[in-house]
């Protein structure tokens, strides 16, 4: 089974009128204000996933500011997922600072979302304000058991739309702060994954964390995951693919270069998603790549 966890859809008011969503709305316009940035759909979506192998897909939307942003958005994704059970699993997604933000997890939360997110600061990192917007949403999904994905990016290299000025030790600090939340960390943790190989302290603050692979072909060399696999432990690792950042196939062609044998990719593609999210083989059900 193979489980994508990073995959944004929205709704065609969207996919067709981006213009009109990017007033006040910096995290979305971050990246979609470039019209070659790509919107999809569910139905489109589940085309890809056809075509690529995937059986299943995590789905959410933006950090949208604006509550009819973000409830037009989640509501979406919450219907798609209903109609395609078998396919989708709905995240609600909204910024940690907005207005009624606590109230909207609850929300989504009831309504079916199996997490919240992916979060994200795209202007500040994950400072004092940050964290501290975060701080009651994570109290929610630790509350319910549910994961909560996050936003993370790496200190140093190169520039890309997305990426803010973030550090290993605000991100460390966050979870230190939230024990009992299990966090996905995208991109890897921003790098904070590497960190694992410590002998002190570090595997502790970073055991109830698990990271997806998302954006990872720009990002590190496929050799990386098997070094995360020996320090941080293969049940760790997600796949997912920020799509359609990415097509699931490139991540395919990574895994396949990274060291790992055939099952601890497997394990990576999709069985260590389907143990986080409490996902059985019977759930979904495509041809694996």
């Amino acid at each position: 089974m193979v489980i994508d966890v990073h995959v944004h859809i929205c709704p065609k008011d969207i996919r067709n009128r981006r213009e009109a969503f990017l007033q006040g709305e910096p995290e979305f316009s971050a990246i979609y204000a470039d019209p070659k940035a790509k919107l999809i759909g569910a139905s489109e979506l589940i085309t890809a996933m056809d075509r690529e192998g995937v059986d299943q897909a995590v789905v959410f939307g933006f950090p949208w500011r604006k509550e009819a942003h973000f409830r037009l958005n989640n509501d979406y994704v919450l219907d798609a997922a209903k109609q395609r059970p078998d396919r989708l699993i709905p995240f609600g997604c909204l910024f940690p600072g907005a207005d009624g933000a606590e109230s909207e997890v609850r929300r989504c939360l009831d309504h079916g979302a199996r997490g919240i997110g992916e979060l994200a600061f795209y202007g500040s990192g994950l400072d004092s304000a940050a964290r501290g917007a975060l701080l009651p949403l994570a109290a929610v999904t630790a509350e319910a058991n549910v994961p909560l994905l996050l936003h993370t990016n790496e200190p140093i290299g190169h520039s890309y739309p997305g990426k803010c000025p973030m550090s290993l030790q605000q991100i460390y600090a966050l979870l230190e702060a939230t024990p009992k939340t299990r966090w996905i960390l995208a991109h890897l943790g921003g790098g904070l994954s590497l960190f694992a190989s410590m002998k002190k302290q570090v595997g502790e603050i970073l055991a109830n964390s698990w990271f997806d692979t998302a954006a990872m072909p720009f990002l590190y060399k496929p050799q990386t995951l098997r070094f995360l696999a020996d320090v941080l432990g293969l049940d760790k690792l997600l796949f997912g693919s920020d799509y359609p950042l990415l097509p699931p196939k490139r991540y395919y062609r990574e895994l396949a270069e990274s060291g790992l044998s055939e099952e601890e990719q497997k394990a990576v593609l999709g069985g260590n998603a389907a143990k986080l999210l409490g996902i059985s083989a019977g759930d979904g059900g495509q041809t694996s790549p």
